[in-house]
């Protein structure tokens, strides 16, 4: 154990517990939407009715980054928080850490290994410890369509990339914005890993995206995705510099724009308007060669404390959060599918029908993947080296072949 870690859990033991309330719980999390807000009170008001009291620490912005670095803080302060809400490698990283519980007998007692997708647990687990609970899966490879712009121009779902570059060539001609969106890494992000699977093949993101394999990242294929990456830009708005997903998500719904490449969530956008899926709009996966389901979860670790009453918070909160009935309410205010496998999604939308079913499809082919740009696939200093590159990429005037030189250059200097 590092002489940190030994500091943080000493001071952790020194916190007096007399000051916390008997059955109270911090939840530190980065959700303050109102959709997100609505969504955790699902949770809350379920644990609030075993007669826990839950105290809420909402630190947003930076997605996630923010309410990491607030955790780091109370960390070395020796005032660890209940529980914490974790994407990607954060609670793995924070488990090597030696400073999350072991929830691995609430695990067995609820089946969670069994009700979980095989994909989902390396990033809820440590060694064979579950050291997280999952609540939801977001699918990041959605496209949102404006129904009424495409019935008017006559467009059809496209079936590859060829064909939605070759309707947004239409739209555009139109004096129609094809793709809203912003200039934000992650957003760009969201678009370059949906290639790294649509343009080569699902083995073709397992080679670069987890394996870093380096005859992939240098090939031509990869030469091939940033060559598709500068025809989307091509469809883009030059007034995208410093837009808000949400806001391009409203450009869609207000029919200013035609398409948005962005997760699941932001379908309460679109819901919130009353707008209804095949109706109103379309969601539909990034047309690949593979139909591929590109995930992040939200999952929720707790830190290791001596207050028995925050340890049997804990414990109600975690049953809570992996509860089929609270998974369904989360998910069908969240926009999200459940984490778990086993629950019906008979009353979700028709955009969440198609995703789990899709799920479904993209285990047994192999296609269900990680999404980078939220953390789930390579680690987070190989990730970034990735994001780097294509955000400078896409706003820039760099070559594909100079994007694939600086991309395996960057990867070999992180290793």
């Amino acid at each position: 154990m590092s002489k940190f870690i030994a500091a943080v859990l000493a001071a952790t033991m020194l916190v007096p517990v007399a000051a916390r309330a008997e059955g109270e719980i911090e939840v530190l999390h980065h959700w303050v939407s109102q959709s997100e807000v609505d969504a955790l009170n699902v949770i809350r008001k379920e644990l609030e009715a075993k007669g826990f009291t839950w105290k809420d620490s909402a630190v947003g912005g930076m997605s996630g980054a923010n309410a990491q670095q607030a955790l780091r803080s109370r960390l070395t302060a020796g005032n660890p928080p209940g529980a914490m809400q974790f994407l990607g490698w954060e609670g793995v990283q924070w488990a090597e850490q030696g400073v999350v519980r072991d929830l691995n007998d609430l695990a067995k007692a609820g089946g969670w290994r069994e009700a979980l997708a095989p994909q989902l647990l390396p990033f809820v687990t440590s060694g064979d410890a579950f050291i997280a609970a999952p609540i939801n899966m977001h699918r990041q490879n959605w496209v949102w369509a404006n129904k009424k712009i495409f019935d008017d121009a006559g467009i059809a779902v496209p079936k590859s990339w060829a064909e939605l570059i070759t309707a947004g060539q239409k739209l555009q001609e139109k004096g129609i914005v094809p793709i809203a969106m912003g200039d934000e890494p992650w957003q760009i992000g969201i678009i370059f890993d949906a290639l790294l699977s649509d343009v080569n093949g699902p083995e073709f993101y397992q080679k670069t995206a987890i394996d870093l394999d380096p005859e992939a990242l240098g090939s031509p294929e990869m030469v091939k995705v940033f060559d598709t990456l500068r025809e989307v830009r091509g469809l883009v708005d030059n007034n995208f510099v410093g837009r808000d997903w949400a806001v391009a998500t409203g450009m869609v719904i207000n029919g200013e724009a035609a398409m948005q490449f962005m997760g699941d969530w932001a379908k309460g956008e679109f819901l919130a308007k009353g707008l209804k899926p095949n109706q109103d709009f379309y969601c539909f996966a990034t047309p690949g060669q593979v139909t591929s389901f590109q995930y992040l979860i939200d999952s929720f670790g707790t830190f290791i404390v001596k207050d028995e009453n925050v340890q049997n918070a804990q414990t109600a909160l975690v049953e809570t959060i992996m509860d089929p009935k609270v998974q369904k309410g989360f998910n069908l205010i969240k926009g999200s599918i459940p984490a778990r496998s086993d629950v019906s999604v008979d009353d979700f939308d028709d955009c969440a029908k198609l995703g789990y079913q899709e799920r479904a499809t993209a285990i047994e082919k192999g296609s269900m993947q990680g999404a980078m740009t939220h953390g789930f696939a390579a680690k987070p200093e190989f990730a970034s080296v990735f994001s780097d590159v294509a955000a400078q990429f896409f706003v820039g005037t760099m070559s594909s072949e100079d994007a694939v030189k600086m991309l395996v250059s960057g990867i070999d200097n992180a290793r």
